[in-house]
């Protein structure tokens, strides 16, 4: 956490949020990227969290255009600018010979054409140096077209980097579109190297907040009497198992407008509401493909061809290579279970508070709650009853 995160903090009255700013090591330029989601998770108590929204979105509207509109030139020296944008739009970039120019370069090019993966700090290195060489071609305010061929060159000449989705290099770069601004590794590095470079002058962002993302419920089937009447017939039923998969397919969209109506609700307490969700197989995927359709097969189809095989190289690279003994040789089924295990050591830990104090639980506490393995037919409303273990 830096001085500019602190003094923010301190002026808006929030100075209990310090500890969990630094634990997370939240800087100028990760402020100014919380969203939603990772709001709720760094800051979990509503008041807190409402107050520090109010502000940030007070400060977002204060801000100045983003910098590539504000990099227009006088009327007279159109006709430059407009050479000058063509120009970086028809630029290419040789990444090999790029990274070949430094050592950290020289080992990732072979990383990638070995393994066809690299780690993190990898991926780290190599956006410092691409952006790097970006500035020198074309100063601190780059067009649109020359970052997205920028990123296009990256995955066109190492396809082991590419999105499965979307254009191939939208985690590289995504243009800024319906007053949301630019995305992705290159644009992130970019506006950090801007901010030290202007560090004595307001941070440019874009002037208006980014849109409320959250996704738009379907409208209901039935009507809010009838799904009241299923909810508590559910409640007291859990057979035939038939007509309880009819009414929890009626009400999902119901039970979805009460889980977000009540945010702050707990698990038991939405399991004591719906607890068919948990005791009969199969409902919480119901309600997922209802709220999603176009996405409901998309995780389930690819991950084991897809994401597990992902997981598993990344582990292998990082610090997990005691857990991987043996893995080759196990079935596709055995190493995507695995690999859904695998992500408690990879991704960061989330911490939480307890009264003032700050926690950060352990990996051995995050793998002890991520999945805890019952026989089936095992009773889940009793067992999350008597289970003193909050799992995420």
């Amino acid at each position: 956490m830096d001085d500019f995160v602190k003094e923010k903090l301190l002026e808006w009255n929030l100075a209990e949020l310090l500890p969990a700013f630094e634990a997370e090591q939240i800087d100028r330029e990760c402020f100014y990227l919380l969203d939603r989601n990772s709001l709720t998770s760094l800051i979990p108590l509503l008041g807190p969290r409402l107050k520090f929204q109010r502000q940030l979105k007070k400060l977002l509207e204060d801000s100045s255009p983003t910098p590539e509109l504000a990099t227009c030139t006088p009327a007279p020296e159109l006709p430059t600018e407009q050479h000058r944008v063509s120009v970086e739009q028809g630029a290419t970039f040789n990444i090999r010979e790029i990274l070949n120019k430094t050592a950290d370069g020289k080992s990732m090019v072979s990383g990638l054409e070995e393994q066809n993966l690299i780690s993190i700090n990898e991926r780290r290195s190599m956006v410092r140096i691409l952006v790097s060489h970006l500035i020198e071609r074309f100063g601190e305010n780059p067009s649109s077209g020359a970052k997205a061929m920028l990123a296009s060159s990256i995955v066109d000449q190492f396809p082991c980097l590419r999105d499965c989705q979307g254009t191939g290099y939208d985690a590289w770069f995504t243009p800024g579109r319906r007053h949301k601004p630019a995305t992705g590794f290159l644009e992130e590095r970019l506006r950090n190297v801007r901010k030290r470079l202007h560090s004595g002058r307001q941070v440019n962002l874009p002037s208006q907040v980014p849109q409320d993302t959250r996704v738009v419920l379907p409208e209901p089937t039935i009507t809010p009497e009838r799904a009241i009447q299923l909810t508590e017939w559910l409640k007291n039923n859990i057979w035939p198992q038939s007509q309880v998969g009819q009414h929890m397919l009626e009400t999902a969209i119901h039970r979805a407008q009460w889980i977000r109506a009540n945010g702050t609700t707990s698990m038991l307490d939405i399991v004591t509401e719906f607890p068919r969700l948990v005791d009969t197989p199969g409902m919480i995927s119901q309600d997922f493909s209802v709220l999603h359709p176009e996405s409901s097969g998309r995780l389930t189809e690819n991950w084991n061809p897809v994401f597990s095989t992902k997981i598993i190289c990344m582990a292998k690279k990082e610090k997990t290579a005691d857990l991987l003994t043996n893995i080759d040789s196990l079935s596709g089924d055995k190493q995507g279970d695995i690999a859904l295990q695998l992500l408690t050591v990879l991704l960061p830990t989330a911490p939480y508070k307890l009264g003032k104090r700050i926690f950060r639980p352990s990996s051995l506490e995050m793998r002890r709650a991520f999945i805890d393995v019952k026989p089936i037919a095992t009773n889940m409303a009793e067992y999350l009853m008597k289970s003193t273990t909050e799992h995420p």
